[in-house]
């Protein structure tokens, strides 16, 4: 398995371009950490570290896994390939959703310097992360086994559908959030199991056929 991580890793920098010329895509990250990381929180200011606030951030990761999770495969995989696929693609992006909520509450922080009296809600920030991670988890999987099922065209779509209902779950009841994470993150894990395990038979099926 470590052998498929390192392969689907460096499958990945490759199509984030950082193996081409990485000049020209770490600029995009910096300004997202720009943005989303210093700009919208000091712009914010001590809202920032509102529970809902923090947990939106937590539950981004989200964003940036399922659309690499369902990008097409260089050749027919195996098990451990798709595991490998939705592993990278969650660590990718919770990575980058991590680091926007730490630099964002250090850019409050700093910039409020002796003015935050109450700090986070820390045991609800953590309830949030455990749903954002777990959703990531859920989507991604989700994601692997549908472009393997039907196409990666197909997949991005189904993606783009669940970030559509994420976003207007959270725009109607955003305030919901912190009190729904645990139930959120128990249904997210739950769904996981189950897209692995449809995955897994996906897998076996094809490599029935091919014989």
């Amino acid at each position: 398995m470590r052998v498929e991580l390192a392969e689907e890793a460096s499958h990945l920098r490759r199509r984030l371009g950082f193996q081409r010329d990485g000049m020209r895509t770490l600029p995009v990250y910096l300004l997202l950490l720009a943005v989303f990381g210093v700009f919208l929180p000091w712009q914010k200011g001590r809202d920032f570290l509102d529970s809902v606030m923090l947990g939106a951030y937590a539950c981004l990761g989200v964003v940036f896994a399922a659309p690499v999770a369902a990008a097409e495969f260089e050749t027919k995989p195996s098990i451990q390939n798709a595991l490998a696929r939705v592993v990278v693609s969650v660590l990718y992006g919770e990575l980058v959703a991590g680091a926007m909520l730490l630099l964002g509450m250090i850019t409050v922080y700093v910039s409020r310097a002796g003015r935050i009296v109450v700090g986070p809600d820390l045991r609800s920030l953590a309830e949030c992360a455990a749903l954002g991670l777990t959703l990531s988890l859920a989507v991604s999987t989700a994601a692997v086994w549908i472009s393997l099922k039907f196409s990666p065209s197909v997949a991005k779509g189904v993606v783009r559908l669940v970030f559509l209902g994420l976003l207007a779950a959270f725009y109607l009841r955003s305030g919901w959030l912190p009190t729904v994470a645990l139930r959120g993150t128990g249904i997210a894990l739950t769904a996981s199991i189950i897209f692995y395990l449809v995955l897994r038979a996906t897998l076996a099926a094809t490599r029935r056929g091919d014989r």
